[in-house]
């Protein structure tokens, strides 16, 4: 093989080898992303810490966290909710995008941005009003807004200092006109009881039942006119009567005279098919014994053609008569 061969193979054997270290590296670097975004999303278990170091941005699900501090989190789950809970509930109008920490954090110190989607997200809220508010597991904080971005759908904050328990964007100019106090979902038989009772109601409209069979896609099933204005706690209630086997959700759009709105925390509610009361086991019966099985407590009585009792039952029992 002659000189010019050798140093051909060489150099394409060169090529080959960086070739593959390029795709390697791409490869990995795939890997490294696929796994931050995951490792954004899971729970952060007792047994590990998660520090963002100061300065460091920290991103997930169009929440951004750039702590001046060091900033663990342990025994954590962040998740993103459409209502603030229950416990935590509030007059001022928010957006339907709530970041919730499972606990109480460490306290943060640094910016938060908080990017949003126009539309139905917004509540009716002009964008220009939006403004950052903390929830620290005690008390809502409005923090004001640095920057506030219409075209490209975020805010803003720096100089944060709180724990983080819940975080939204809220319009801290004018109150909703309630309070959320209750609401609680409980089978009755084969329907369902909603229940939900709100206090400092103030110019509000009605109250429009939702439900969904799957939490996503939600349908009106009632209304009921609110009681207005007052600063007293008011009751409320509603019966479903065709829920599906299985799974059922619930919330509550309450709707004010200006049309702004808030919504309930969501109940799921399963229900489980009954079985009849009663079998008739071998219809028509043999050798004249007919055989009922009853599946419920139940007084039972069944009839020949010629009116006298064939079978009579009390009780869960199998029952056999000539």
């Amino acid at each position: 093989m002659s000189v010019g061969s050798l140093y051909f193979l060489k150099y394409f054997y060169l090529m080959i080898s960086v070739t593959l270290v390029k795709q390697l590296t791409i490869f990995s670097f795939l890997l490294l992303c696929i796994y931050i975004t995951l490792f954004q999303l899971l729970k952060v278990t007792s047994a590990t810490d998660v520090t963002i170091l100061n300065g460091t941005v920290f991103r997930v699900e169009n929440l951004t966290l750039t702590p001046t501090a060091d900033f663990t989190l342990s025994n954590n789950t962040l998740s993103k909710l459409t209502t603030v809970a229950v416990a935590h509930a509030t007059r001022t109008p928010y957006i339907a995008r709530v970041y919730q920490f499972t606990g109480n954090t460490n306290s943060f110190t640094g910016t938060v941005q908080i990017n949003y989607t126009d539309g139905a997200e917004l509540n009716g809220i002009p964008e220009i009003e939006l403004t950052l508010n903390v929830h620290n597991g005690s008390s809502w904080t409005a923090f004001p807004a640095t920057n506030r971005d219409a075209s490209s759908n975020f805010v803003q904050t720096t100089g944060v200092s709180s724990i983080l328990n819940e975080l939204t964007l809220s319009r801290t100019l004018a109150p909703l006109p309630l309070t959320w106090l209750s609401f609680t979902a409980t089978k009755q038989n084969q329907t369902a009881l909603l229940q939900w009772a709100t206090t400092r109601e103030q110019n509000t409209r009605n109250f429009t039942v939702q439900y969904s069979e799957n939490g996503i896609n939600w349908a009106s099933i009632g209304v009921q006119a609110a009681k207005g204005s007052s600063t007293s706690s008011n009751q409320y209630n509603f019966e479903h009567s065709k829920p599906i086997t299985g799974l059922n959700y619930y919330r509550i759009l309450q709707t004010d005279m200006d049309n702004r709105s808030s919504y309930s925390a969501i109940k799921p509610l399963k229900f489980t098919k009954i079985a009849e009361p009663f079998t008739i086991i071998g219809n028509p019966v043999t050798n004249n014994v007919p055989t009922v099985q009853v599946n419920a407590p139940i007084n039972l009585a069944l009839y020949t053609s010629e009116g006298p009792i064939a079978v009579a039952a009390t009780g869960k029992c199998r029952h056999k008569s000539h």
